[in-house]
């Protein structure tokens, strides 16, 4: 192989690791709702300070993403059931980037994060509660697979991850912009965010079950087993339908009612999916995950459209 076709390989492998781009909106466009929300309570969006906190937010995602290749890199090296949502970059297990240098790209990211952190609260004089927030998002983001945590293995992470992606940046930017920490009304229309995003990360264990289960990585999917994660899928599923219904019937009646009902259909039938066992082909499993990870994006966007309208 030439120099340059080595560089080219290094240069994909260090892309790869940090995710593609699309990623990156399950935690940004949460973000954007949550300027919406304050907007809507009659905040000002001030768009450098919007800038600074999506940088942040994209910072503070990339390093969990570096920090979860770092310490699953043995566990990936293992897994050959892996699909295109599962399983890690394979950048680490395929030898395109040096361990050793993902977590010094990890702490980069963080000290970056941080940096962001401190201008937006000195330099925009946001509330108290800026770095704090900023702090536990980190945090949470390290130990969702950093040790000693690793909150994945103990069957923890989908909870934390749902509360730090999805719900976390919807009250950071409330809270950035309006300088109060968000009522009752903004965490219920983040509730249907937060359940479909723990079920995109569930569905994405199915594929590395096996390697998980010998590993120890015990995640949800690996602790109960796939027949029976069936059922936590479909129960969440619920809980995402009848929040969805409920904030439609509660506070966005009309035509806004009709629209929430589209990512309803949606999950009833990626849960349909589940139960008849399609989960058991990979192809359809596949198809399952980017199905998941689209109804999560579907909700964001569609909160957006009513909040805003």
């Amino acid at each position: 192989m030439t120099t340059i076709a080595i560089q080219q390989t290094k240069t994909i492998g260090w892309i790869n690791v940090f995710r593609d781009p699309p990623f990156y909106l399950i935690g940004v466009l949460p973000f954007g709702l949550g300027a919406l929300l304050a907007a809507k309570s009659g905040a000002t969006l001030n768009w450098g300070l919007l800038g600074l906190g999506s940088l942040a937010v994209i910072l503070i995602m990339a390093m969990t993403f570096l920090v979860n290749e770092y310490f699953d890199s043995e566990t990936d090296a293992d897994n050959t059931t892996f699909n295109r949502f599962s399983g890690g970059s394979r950048s680490l297990p395929e030898n395109l980037v040096p361990r050793q240098q993902v977590l010094i790209a990890a702490g980069a990211c963080a000290s970056l994060a941080v940096l962001v952190g401190l201008i937006i609260k000195f330099v925009y004089n946001t509330g108290p509660w800026t770095l704090p927030l900023g702090i536990a998002a980190m945090v949470v983001g390290y130990a969702y697979t950093g040790k000693p945590f690793q909150l994945i293995y103990r069957g923890l992470g989908e909870v934390f991850d749902g509360l730090t992606i999805a719900w976390l940046p919807i009250v950071v930017a409330y809270y950035l912009l309006t300088g109060v920490l968000p009522g009752i009304y903004v965490l219920l229309v983040g509730v249907p965010v937060v359940t479909s995003i723990v079920l995109a990360g569930l569905i994405c264990e199915y594929p590395d079950y096996a390697s998980d289960k010998a590993s120890k990585k015990n995640n949800l999917v690996a602790r109960l087993g796939p027949h029976r994660a069936v059922w936590l899928y479909g129960s969440l599923g619920v809980a995402t339908i009848g929040s969805l219904i409920f904030l439609g019937v509660t506070y966005f009646l009309t035509w806004k009612l009709l629209v929430l009902f589209i990512p309803a259909i949606l999950c009833l039938l990626l849960m349909t999916t589940m139960i008849v066992g399609l989960w058991k082909r990979p192809a359809a499993l596949e198809k399952l995950c980017l199905g998941t990870i689209l109804l999560n994006l579907m909700i964001i966007i569609l909160l957006m459209l009513v909040v805003w309208l």
